[in-house]
């Protein structure tokens, strides 16, 4: 079955977007007034460029960075035959390129895809995955991963997760920005207006990037589901993944997978199911309500 195009999530993408573009703006704005405080006319040309060149790097190395964060190296058909046969199958059922296949080390069963654009993506299992699911879950997994890839989100959280750690950055050490001394260094009264307004544009932009980055990430998750309903016609399979990894990770001891939690919004169930965060925190929506919205999707399948 050919996976539609989620209107809902571009809408939501879109949105998030234009409101990160704001955020951008006040972030890089504050920052030149800051550096033309305390580097002259310079220090605007010197923030422009490195905030250009940190965006430009993030699009073009942030799919080797996050194989990289768990180790995962791209594996061809020689060494996965089963699996690679599978990606490219569902892949033609979605109507997407091939992604590449990539393998990470750790035992406990977890997935995520990231890509710049739908011909360069990357399909990354761990070898948990590979050990504990079969047949229709595995490949449930596999189109969950894939209909990322034809919803083309992955860009849009590494640009949203991007603008928050840098945010992050500077809440939590703004004391250096702080500590040149002199009229324009921040350490006196001059340099208190500049610093206040950096620190709090930065906060306002670490927590609302934060809030944007977890709804969309909730919302992904849910079209991805569904997109992997549809790409197999078995939502029932990706209901069974979902609960089998989320009881998987619910076991997994603290300092195991848990050590990569930054990458929780690209994984298909989160690597702190532990944890007790507020739901407006939370990267995904809880795993029963995906199972239920699965279930419902089930019974559209059977009228159908």
């Amino acid at each position: 079955m050919r996976l539609k195009p989620d209107w809902s999530l571009r809408v939501r993408m879109v949105v998030a977007m234009a409101g990160m573009a704001v955020l951008y703006a006040a972030f890089v704005g504050v920052a030149a007034w800051w550096a033309t405080d305390a580097l002259g006319g310079a220090g605007v040309v010197l923030v422009v460029a490195v905030a250009g060149a940190l965006v430009t790097l993030q699009y073009k190395y942030a799919p080797a960075a996050a194989l990289k964060a768990l180790d995962a190296e791209r594996v061809d058909e020689s060494q996965y035959p089963d699996l690679h046969a599978r990606v490219g199958r569902l892949a033609a059922q979605a109507g997407v390129p091939k992604p590449d296949v990539a393998v990470a080390p750790q035992a406990q069963p977890n997935a995520f895809a990231t890509a710049k654009g739908r011909d360069d993506a990357v399909v990354a299992v761990t070898e948990g995955t590979l050990d504990t699911l079969q047949g229709d879950e595995l490949d449930a997994v596999l189109a969950h991963e894939i209909a990322h890839v034809e919803h083309r989100d992955a860009l849009v959280m590494s640009v949203v997760t991007f603008l928050v750690t840098a945010a992050a950055m500077v809440v939590r050490n703004f004391w250096w920005f702080g500590d040149g001394g002199g009229d324009g260094g921040g350490g006196g009264d001059g340099g208190m207006p500049w610093l206040l307004a950096f620190v709090a544009v930065s906060m306002v932009a670490w927590l609302g990037g934060y809030l944007v980055s977890r709804a969309i990430s909730r919302h992904r998750e849910f079209a991805a589901d569904r997109g992997a309903a549809v790409i197999t016609g078995k939502p029932g399979a990706m209901a069974a993944a979902i609960e089998t990894i989320s009881a998987e990770m619910a076991a997994t001891p603290e300092d195991d997978l848990r050590e990569h939690a930054e990458m929780n919004a690209l994984f298909i169930v989160p690597a702190d199911a532990k944890s007790r965060l507020l739901k407006a925190m939370q990267t995904h929506p809880d795993p029963e309500k995906r199972v239920e919205r699965l279930s419902e999707l089930a019974g559209e399948f059977e009228r159908a």
